[in-house]
């Protein structure tokens, strides 16, 4: 039996898809009209058109375009050809097609088979892209002041819009890039594993009744925890489960650098911690390190993160599996190039567990300032006692470096007045009537690290006993995922509704949680 016509094409038109990408191997990222300008879908008009005012073929890439742009309404469509000429003109078009002339086209040319065909192609492409590495620029939102003051009484409804719109974009633009190790005779998709994680975390609980309590909201024909489990033990190498995730931090950073949310003149704070997952199997188990005992353990999983801790854009920018062999100030080094390539760090937070000679070198080596509490040592110690508070000690030698040590005053809640000493690169004036609270202000940035450890746990981090390294590494990224989009989401309502940034989330991270697993993220 000979395939049809429409079979051939399909063929063809994946190869198609496979050239086009071709020729962009070498970039990181593409703009969807760029790719669109090169593909080749001459062979895809199987009807006789009537050229009334625009080729067959720019309004089929306009089509494309819309999808794959996520932009839901044809007027925002002709809106956005307005704003970017360029893009209008790598489509084909010398003026910009109303509305009425899109749904036409869609309506009454299409046929059914060309518009699954647009399904296909689209599919494909986004298949495609992630194999190859390759970001496309799907919809971002502009910062831009609104036109008209949003009323209090629509504020709600407005929120609720804008963060179901955020929460499609977002399922479109970040699903391609999670690979869950499904095969082509898989009975889910990709979308429903993913939501089932979502829930997972928001309820803190295990794959096996995570599994039935979704099914109980969203249908039985939903993923069970045996076919979960299956997919994620399916891995084989940290390092390219880590190199998916560090992909996907890269897609959300660059949204925020298309919203201009980081001034690359402006300098901000950052703070790095060590948060570990107790484990309690066997202390030779991969990746297992050594801890103080607590809640009947010794032995944890550990991950190492840094955070933008500037009020209202409290990022994670880098999550770092920590191993027994994983030295500190490797991982510190790591952290701060990271970021280093994409913000100036005006300041580094960290607790006493980095108070020593090898931290305090790589953050010289880096010429950053830093701020940390040292009261841990005994000569620290032993200072505090025979020394009044404020009073600042410069040129304090720990082995072979030297900070200065600032000693200061704090009333615990029980009245109790105690003393606290910080080591810093910095330099404070002992005189200054308001040391004591300016140091604390700054130093209380570091807590932003603490919420941000707090919501991931709380929020997003499911349950597990399992001993597989690999699903509690997926497990703990995908929290900093969904935690990274939840700030992110919340930027984007404060900048749509009121062209502003403050430090009150509008949503919680439970709503959007849930809007983010219910949303479909077609259209």
């Amino acid at each position: 039996m000979q395939p049809s016509k429409r079979q051939i094409s399909r063929e063809n038109i994946e190869l198609e898809i496979y050239k086009t990408f071709e020729k962009f191997k070498e970039n990181k990222q593409i703009k969807i009209a760029d790719f669109l300008k090169v593909f080749d879908a001459t062979s895809i008009q199987t009807c006789k058109y009537r050229k009334i005012k625009f080729p067959y073929e720019s309004l089929f890439k306009l089509i494309l375009f819309q999808k794959l742009k996520g932009i839901k309404f044809y007027t925002k469509l002709t809106k956005y050809l307005r704003r970017n000429p360029s893009e209008k003109f790598k489509l084909g078009f010398n003026e910009t097609p109303d509305r009425t002339q899109i749904g036409y086209f869609v309506n009454h040319i299409l046929d059914e088979q060309t518009n699954e065909l647009i399904e296909v192609i689209v599919n494909k492409i986004e298949e495609i892209s992630e194999k190859f590495g390759i970001l496309l620029d799907v919809k971002t939102f502009q910062s831009e002041k609104p036109e008209k003051e949003t009323k209090e009484r629509n504020q709600y409804y407005q929120k609720n819009d804008k963060t179901k719109e955020i929460c499609r974009l977002f399922k479109k633009r970040f699903a391609p890039f999670i690979n869950l190790n499904l095969k082509n005779n898989t009975l889910y998709k990709k979308t429903q594993f993913i939501d089932l994680l979502i829930h997972m975390g928001m309820t803190k609980d295990f794959a096996e009744n995570g599994s039935k309590t979704y099914k109980e909201l969203r249908g039985f024909n939903n993923p069970d925890a045996d076919t979960l489990l299956y997919h994620l033990k399916n891995y084989t190498d940290t390092k390219d489960l880590h190199r998916m995730f560090m992909t996907l931090f890269e897609i959300v950073w660059e949204m925020t650098r298309k919203i201009n949310l980081f001034d690359i003149r402006k300098h901000y704070d950052v703070a790095i911690d060590f948060t570990e997952w107790y484990f309690y199997g066997d202390r030779g188990a991969p990746m297992v390190v050594g801890k103080e005992p607590e809640r009947g353990t010794s032995k944890c999983y550990k991950f190492a993160t840094i955070n933008i801790v500037e009020s209202g854009k409290r990022f994670t920018l880098l999550a770092l599996p920590v191993g027994p062999f994983d030295r500190k100030e490797e991982i510190l080094r790591k952290l701060l190039g990271y970021v280093l390539e994409r913000i100036k760090i005006r300041r580094v937070y960290v607790d006493r567990g980095f108070c020593d000679s090898y931290s305090i070198k790589v953050f010289n080596s880096f010429h950053l300032k830093y701020l940390m509490p040292c009261s841990h040592y005994s000569t620290v110690r032993d200072i505090l006692k025979i020394t009044s508070a404020p009073s600042i000690i410069t040129g304090f030698e720990m082995k072979d470096v030297t900070f200065n040590l600032v000693i200061v005053e704090e009333e615990e809640n029980d009245g109790k007045i105690v003393k606290r000493a910080f080591a810093t690169n910095e330099t404070f004036e002992e005189n200054d009537v308001s040391l004591t609270e300016r140091l604390f202000l700054l130093y209380g940035k570091r807590w932003g690290i603490e919420t941000s450890y707090r919501v991931k746990k709380h929020s997003y981090l499911p349950k597990t006993t399992s001993k597989n390294y690999l699903i509690r590494l997926f497990y703990f990224m995908f929290s900093v995922l969904l935690y990274n989009l939840w700030i992110l989401a919340d930027i984007l309502i404060w900048l749509a509704l009121f062209g502003e940034i403050k430090e009150d989330h509008l949503i919680t991270s439970k709503y959007f949680g849930t809007v983010l697993y219910t949303i479909d993220p077609g259209g």
